[in-house]
């Protein structure tokens, strides 16, 4: 097939797209995509962008799935007890991921900081009492590959 002829057939798309287009109901098309009561970012002055650079905390993290929306629009209408809310949230995850244990944390550092001081603490329920007072306990251990953390840093 010449440059040509493949150039000729792609002019046909844009009138493919409007039948294909209104075959499907705008009302479910618009009903998902239904604007916010506000613009927060515009009401702030905050200039959103196209993140091509991948997750990273200081650029909003990532955008979240309509069922994390959902999950945290649900759990905003009713109380409960966050301690419980971790507990049986870390058990559903730890299932998931056939895992001893897991823990839902406010992000990378927050984590590194839990895992520290399940390091230096163990299961020892005194030394976890004493955090973040590290006089009865290591205060230095290797992470990874001939990189040193100092605890006290935290």
């Amino acid at each position: 097939m010449k440059r040509r002829e493949v150039i000729k057939n792609l002019s046909v798309l844009p009138v493919s797209g409007i039948v294909l287009g209104s075959a499907i109901p705008i009302e479910s098309m618009t009903s998902a995509l239904a604007a916010p009561k506000k613009d927060i970012f515009k009401e702030l002055g905050i200039r959103t962008f196209i993140n091509a650079a991948g997750t990273y905390t200081a650029m909003s993290g990532c955008l979240m799935h309509d069922d994390v929306v959902e999950t945290i629009r649900y759990s905003s209408q009713k109380y409960a007890m966050i301690d419980e809310c971790q507990d049986a949230v870390g058990k559903k995850i730890a299932e998931m991921c056939h895992a001893e244990a897991a823990m839902v944390t406010a992000g990378c550092w927050s984590a590194l900081v839990l895992g520290t001081a399940g390091v230096l603490t163990g299961t020892d329920p005194k030394k976890v009492a004493e955090l973040p007072h590290l006089e009865n306990m290591k205060s230095r251990f290797w992470y990874k590959r001939n990189i040193i953390m100092d605890m006290f840093m935290l």
